[in-house]
């Protein structure tokens, strides 16, 4: 799978993002490029399974959430990432429900996180269970 560095390599981005974060210095640009990327493709997945981060290039809200989800897996490595933490920070969870409900406009087909679409119990996409079957008026 080939890495998407939309983020990564926005120099304006990045720049915002180490002014968000309050790093001065360049030596650990490498290890955070790493994790915006890696950030950028969870939270896009979490919007919408198929979806890759630069998809949401210009989505800002999209831009908050990936330097909120940074900037606490950036701080909370090492020692500190022993306790528990929540997956996605909390203050993005509103963030990606908001864009992911923009994004699925068929809200009455479920995906199970592949390209199988979860039926109803009786078999049909629709989730309308039909009752009156055979009836006719």
């Amino acid at each position: 799978m080939e890495t998407d560095h939309t983020f990564s390599s926005d120099e304006q981005f990045f720049a915002n993002l180490k002014n968000y974060c309050k790093i001065d210095q360049d030596f650990d640009d490498e290890i955070l490029k790493i994790i915006v990327d890696a950030t950028a493709l969870m939270i896009a997945r979490a919007i919408k399974w198929e979806s890759k981060p630069a998809d949401y290039s210009d989505e800002p809200r999209f831009k908050i959430a990936l330097m909120k989800q940074v900037k606490e897996d950036f701080y909370e490595r090492g020692i500190t990432a022993d306790s528990y933490r929540p997956v996605l920070s909390s203050g993005i969870d509103g963030l990606i429900n908001q864009i992911s409900s923009e994004v699925n406009t068929d809200e009455t087909t479920e995906h199970d996180g592949t390209d199988n679409i979860l039926l109803s119990p009786n078999g049909d996409q629709s989730g309308n269970s039909s009752t009156d079957q055979g009836s006719e008026s």
